[in-house]
């Protein structure tokens, strides 16, 4: 199993990366599936500065590659990733009607003072801020229609030392609990690797704890925007998540 279910492409205001480039090398290297998963931010933040593309012009080119390459054995899955769903929800939930994806990821950037954690941070985050982060994530996997949670602990990506959590061990387990529940699949996501963190995301005593609560539904994303990135580092995830004991979300 070789899979990728987080990628971002030209339609991703942040992504340069073309869709039928990352497919050819998907395929060279020998991956099953890809997901690709553009964002979908309707923060007033991010959509004052950013816009949105048309997603149902992503939605038919998409359509359109999956038919070229119809022959060959990579499965091409059309995905988003919701910025800050629970905080938009009512919104963002009418415009998704409109559109037909495969898969949904949800991911949390911002806290509640809107402090941007998925960038490069401009001060340090205090331990209310680690358990405001965690709170958001709460409220999303208990309300939102979304398949994978993803990039969780994104805001310790440009730390460059392992920050003390323990506080937030009660909000994890009820994070856990409410994905278990709901069906949604834990990320592994492998972006941190080519940041100052340099660590797998969620944190590895995280991810046991996942797995202590019955947690056994998992996602593999690099969170990749450039080709180079695209594979980056996939030989250092954990061998567990290629045992046959884990669930994919699709």
């Amino acid at each position: 199993m070789k899979i990728d279910y987080h990628l971002h492409t030209e339609y991703s205001y942040d992504s340069k990366l073309k869709a039928s480039d990352l497919i050819y090398k998907a395929i060279e290297l020998n991956y099953e599936a890809i997901a690709i998963t553009e964002h979908l931010d309707l923060y007033p933040y991010e959509l004052t500065r950013f816009g949105l593309p048309s997603f149902a012009r992503y939605i038919k080119q998409l359509a359109s590659l999956k038919d070229q390459f119809a022959s060959s054995p990579l499965r091409i899955i059309c995905g988003v990733e919701i910025g800050d769903f629970q905080r938009v929800s009512a919104y963002a939930n009418e415009f998704l009607a409109q559109l037909d994806f495969e898969l949904r990821l949800g991911a949390v950037h911002f806290l509640s003072d809107h402090t941007n954690v998925a960038v490069p941070l401009k001060r340090p985050l205090t331990a209310s801020d680690h358990e405001d982060y965690y709170r958001q994530n709460l409220a999303l996997v208990s309300a939102c229609e979304i398949q994978v949670l993803a990039h969780l602990g994104v805001h310790k990506r440009y730390l460059t030392e392992q920050p003390d959590e323990n506080h937030c061990r009660g909000l994890l387990a009820d994070i856990f609990q409410v994905m278990i529940e709901r069906r949604i699949a834990l990320e592994i996501n492998f972006s941190a690797l080519r940041k100052p963190y340099g660590r797998i995301l969620p944190d590895l005593w995280q991810i046991d704890l996942y797995r202590s609560l019955g947690g056994k539904l998992f996602s593999i994303g690099s969170d990749a925007h450039l080709l180079e990135h695209f594979d980056l580092n996939y030989h250092l995830l954990p061998s567990w998540l290629f045992s046959g004991e884990i669930d994919l979300p699709l």
